[in-house]
């Protein structure tokens, strides 16, 4: 668990991972966490002092931020930008749980994603554009599905290798199987947590390069599925330079 903000699960920076355009990504622009409507105001204060992160991109269902909040972020000022990626069919009005079936659940459900929601996908993405470098923090509930694909079709879009976003994708593993516990208590989803398949309770780098292999094969790569749901080769250019730092080599 990371010391500085323990209640912020799955909490890290996305730097370093090396283009293939050129240079790598730039620290101080990208994070990524679970759900953060378990911070206590003095810890949130701190998370914003330490990365000057003035928006976050909330990937979680609307019913899902009104039932569950996002602790003191909105006192402190922090820009909220919503994009609701849709999950399937939930057990119930009030959940946020899904099944997630197949022989590859996790992929599937990832795909999914793209196929139900291919404009929050996209959207969530272009805010990172609009944002023009200012630091931002990109999550759901638990980190992990909604938010590593958000995370890994940006750096695929900036020509990040399938391999290098597995990397970050399977950092904090073990942060993991805490996060999906401590769903049981949420009012989202209790008890129904139990009809994920053993396969959610854990990351499985293997997962996210299956999944970009299969936005390769389905859509020509996330910069064309990304340009047939609202991007400009000008907004592919600025995610370029929000991103990489071009000055190393």
């Amino acid at each position: 668990m990371n010391t500085c903000y323990p209640a912020l699960l799955g909490f890290r920076e996305v730097s370093g991972q090396r283009s293939s355009f050129g240079g790598q990504v730039r620290s101080g622009v990208l994070y990524r966490s679970g759900t953060p409507q378990f911070l206590d105001y003095a810890t949130a204060l701190r998370l914003l002092r330490d990365t000057s992160i003035t928006a976050t991109v909330d990937l979680r269902l609307q019913h899902e931020v009104e039932q569950e909040g996002r602790g003191p972020l909105d006192e402190l000022g922090v820009g909220h930008l919503t994009h609701a990626i849709q999950v399937g069919a939930l057990v119930s009005a009030n959940s946020a749980v899904a099944p997630m079936t197949g022989d590859d659940p996790v992929v599937a459900t990832y795909l999914r994603y793209l196929d139900e929601g291919p404009e929050a996908v996209a959207g969530a993405i272009a805010d990172i554009v609009q944002l023009g470098g200012a630091p931002v923090l990109v999550h759901c509930t638990v980190g992990k599905d909604r938010t590593g694909v958000i995370i890994a079709m940006a750096l695929a879009a900036v020509g990040v290798d399938h391999d290098e976003i597995a990397t970050e994708y399977g950092l904090l593993a073990n942060q993991v199987e805490e996060s999906m516990q401590r769903l049981r208590g949420m009012k989202s989803y209790g008890d129904a947590v139990d009809l994920y398949p053993p396969e959610t309770f854990a990351v499985e780098p293997g997962s996210i390069i299956r999944f970009l292999d299969a936005v390769d094969h389905r859509h020509g790569g996330t910069r064309e599925f990304l340009l047939s749901h609202g991007f400009t080769h000008q907004m592919l250019e600025e995610l370029e330079e929000s991103l990489l730092d071009r000055t190393v080599i």
